[in-house]
């Protein structure tokens, strides 16, 4: 069910909308109240999905929501048990050799990620596209049975899915979830960078969720569009939406012919 757009109220007069400050009461719930983020990208083995690659920005929020500092990128390779994997391989351009030469263990990465975000690690949320980035690491913790387990699984239970989030107010025309790439080109913003890289995809991540917060604007248009995609609403329902988002005015005489048409 597509979440409520909180952040708008009409004009006085009664013709248009003022947009509030950014922060949405939906937004700040999914945040769960915090202002430490760590947009985290992770990349995986093909079959046993395991950490080969992390990419990740820690950010502080003011009280609005909108961004107080960005810090450097933490980044890593990562070595796995298993195999890479063709795939993969195709779509990272990592591969074994690299990450014999180039990767450190699972446990150093989570000692390392600790040390990054310091102070804030317990309290910070992770914030990825999609859900998993989440297993990726519970993948690493069953196959590197020397990195700390409570460390792993702490960082899993903080984790928001973005994805599943921005999903309430953008969808496809075909109302799937968008992909990052064309949720960034919703708000106008290509893509930095090489995608399926771990550092670019989280830093595009970052661009994305800021974005979402200077320009409720956008937002508002594009859950507009959402709702008219919705393909579970009664037929009455559906139609009456629709006509509206076509500038068109809808009576009380023609809510009762379509639910009347709707029972024939």
């Amino acid at each position: 069910m597509l979440a409520p757009f909180t952040h708008l109220r009409p004009l006085p007069s009664g013709g248009g909308v003022v947009y509030n400050a950014p922060c949405m009461k939906e937004l700040e719930k999914a945040l769960r109240g915090k202002r430490c983020l760590l947009f985290i990208d992770l990349e995986g083995t093909q079959t046993t999905h395991e950490m080969i690659e992390v990419g990740a920005y820690k950010v502080l929020l003011k009280d609005d929501l909108t961004v107080k500092k960005i810090f450097k990128p933490y980044h890593a390779y990562v070595l796995s048990k298993h195999r890479v994997g063709p795939i993969v391989t195709k779509l990272t351009g990592i591969t074994d050799l690299k990450l014999k030469k180039e990767g450190i263990p699972f446990r150093l990465v989570l000692q390392q990620l600790k040390k990054y975000l310091g102070k804030d690690f317990d309290d910070c949320l992770l914030v990825s596209y999609g859900s998993q980035d989440a297993h990726i690491i519970l993948a690493s913790s069953e196959n590197n049975m020397d990195a700390s387990t409570d460390m792993a699984r702490s960082l899993v239970r903080r984790f928001f899915d973005y994805s599943e989030f921005l999903g309430h107010y953008l969808r496809s025309e075909q109302g799937n979830i968008l992909s990052l790439s064309n949720a960034l080109k919703a708000f106008d913003i290509e893509f930095e960078g090489t995608q399926h890289n771990a550092q670019a995809d989280a830093y595009n991540l970052f661009l994305l969720f800021k974005a979402f917060v200077e320009h409720p604007e956008k937002v508002h248009s594009h859950y507009k569009d959402a709702i008219v995609r919705l393909g579970h609403m009664p037929s009455p329902v559906a139609k009456v939406i629709r006509r509206l988002s076509e500038g068109k005015t809808v009576t009380p005489e023609d809510w009762d012919a379509l639910t009347l048409e709707a029972l024939k």
